[in-house]
């Protein structure tokens, strides 16, 4: 096949694809919970905030067209130990999608059900043993063949698009009044000003939602024309998927009745809650809806969560390759087909269902992997332009070096407003992963283990600590509130800036990061 095949409205459908995920089950709830009617410049907001930051990675990935680019590139520009850190994290939010996939289905199941689930909406011990049998499947289908799933997905990836677009114009037509987006009992349009829509994006769904946008950046060494299939793909995918978002969510907020927000929209309430769209169908008389919106919250997450874990069992391979992990994580099928590492995603996977009661919880905590994930590659793009500046670049960012800088910036707002309560566990999760990289090097053989560039990843421990500190004084997430809303805005701004100058200063020198690049022979 021509390496560069891949035509612009095929990206662009690929990133649509995946994009609506099951984001799109629970977050039209989740955001008029946190922000009220305002929860539709959430959305606005959010996708445009993630559009600006694609575009970093559309440059890095047309520069270095690589199969799992994140994992690698922060290699070339800062050295191993940096290379590992945001492995582990992008292994982390891989991992944890399959399981939160499977939440999804788990609680609109539960309809059906209800045994499946515990008041506050994580799974009872039959949950967690139907759950548990969901990923085993999963993980036996990876590793003997995914190809019919593959054949399939052309049609999977229409009625991921048209289920969500038809539920919400019919529930629009038989419920939306005017004076029914913003309702009598509802005290404004933005009831918790400015904080709460920001708030809404991190920890509502919204940047959950839009993480698909990274496949056309992915596949971005395969498209004919990058310079031109890129901004096609990119502006075109998150512009359709904001469009079809606050559809979905006018037509949640028209369908909400006053008695449902008679306490406030933090309060709001609906029966069957577990499973949001459900509970709106069911209240409006609309019950027809439901075979069509089950199609869609058992098709959609199933399919997602395979190859999620597919994604995972890869990056786990990838990192042994890379001598990050042991080398029994390369282990194949005859098929090709990594099998201990699929084993090895199934069982952490099922870890996530237990620290984390229901699908907002899990996808909060990784949202907060996500903007972290994010937030390297503008660090590495403001790298290479020093480093390599020679290097061709198919799709070359105007005004580059302060683009890295506003994008790093938004990373930033982004894991800071997923609060305090997510950002303690991810420590720990870090933590957990520095352990497991010093372990593997104690036991490698001595003539294997790369350098670490401990000089170059200093940085990132200030920007972690600091990240850190900022959460636990700001107010998001039951944080101190010694920061005030504004106040954090600014200081994040002054932070971020002296943070990209530090990375600037101990990335790799230009002639150790182009070595890496020849040895990939693009």
């Amino acid at each position: 096949m021509d390496k560069r095949s891949v035509s612009s409205i095929s990206l662009l459908f690929t990133s649509v694809t995946a994009i609506l995920g099951s984001g799109w089950l629970f977050s039209s709830f989740n955001t008029a919970k946190i922000a009220g009617p305002s929860a539709i410049l959430s959305w606005l907001i959010g996708g445009l905030l993630i559009m600006f930051v694609a575009f970093v990675y559309a440059e890095l990935t047309t520069m270095l067209p690589l199969t799992g680019s994140s994992t690698r590139i922060p290699q070339f520009t800062h050295g191993t130990l940096v290379g590992f850190i945001f492995s582990w994290i992008i292994l982390l939010s891989y991992i944890s999608l399959a399981p939160i996939e499977v939440q999804a289905l788990m609680q609109y199941l539960n309809y059906f059900f209800p045994n499946m689930l515990t008041p506050m909406n994580s799974l009872s011990p039959m949950g967690y043993v139907v759950a548990g049998v969901l990923m085993f499947i999963m993980c036996v289908l990876n590793i003997y063949s995914l190809k019919w799933l593959i054949k399939a997905n052309n049609v999977l990836t229409a009625l991921k698009i048209l289920i969500p677009i038809f539920i919400s114009l019919v529930l629009l037509a038989y419920t939306y009044q005017p004076h029914h987006i913003i309702h009598a009992a509802s005290s404004s349009f933005a009831p918790y000003g400015t904080q709460g829509l920001l708030t809404a994006i991190a920890t509502g769904g919204v940047i959950f939602s839009f993480n698909g946008f990274k496949q056309a950046c992915e596949m971005a060494g395969e498209a004919k024309n990058p310079k031109r299939a890129l901004p096609i793909a990119i502006i075109g995918s998150i512009s359709l998927c904001i469009l079809i978002y606050i559809i979905l969510q006018c037509s949640f907020l028209s369908s909400v009745n006053i008695s449902n927000i008679d306490s406030g929209w933090h309060n709001l309430k609906l029966t069957n809650g577990s499973s949001p769209l459900t509970a709106i169908i069911l209240q409006n008389h609309q019950r027809w809806l439901l075979p069509i919106l089950y199609v869609g919250a058992v098709i959609g997450p199933m399919a997602a969560a395979l190859i999620y874990m597919s994604g995972s069992a890869r990056l786990l391979y990838g990192m042994s390759q890379s001598r990050y992990l042991p080398g029994f994580f390369s282990l194949m099928t005859q098929q090709g087909n990594p099998w201990f590492a699929i084993v090895i995603s199934f069982i952490i996977g099922m870890f996530f269902f237990a620290p984390f009661p229901g699908w907002q919880e899990m996808m909060t905590f990784l949202t907060s992997l996500m903007a972290i994930t994010y937030a390297i590659g503008p660090i590495c793009l403001l790298a290479l332009r020093y480093q390599v500046p020679n290097q061709a670049r198919p799709f070359k960012l105007p005004f580059g070096r302060l683009w890295s800088v506003l994008a790093f910036y938004i990373c930033t707002l982004l894991i800071l407003w997923t609060g305090w309560d997510t950002l303690k566990k991810l420590a720990i999760a870090l933590a957990v992963g520095i352990v497991v990289l010093f372990l593997n090097r104690v036991f490698s053989p001595k003539n294997q283990r790369e350098s670490l560039h401990i000089k170059q990843s200093i940085w990132v421990w200030i920007y972690f600590i600091g990240i850190l500190g900022l959460s636990y004084l700001s107010s998001f997430g039951h944080g101190l509130s010694v920061l005030s809303f504004n106040a954090d805005l600014w200081i994040v701004a002054l932070f971020c800036i002296f943070v990209s100058l530090l990375a600037l200063k101990f990335r790799l020198k230009g002639n150790e990061t182009q070595k890496y690049i020849s040895e990939l022979n693009l």
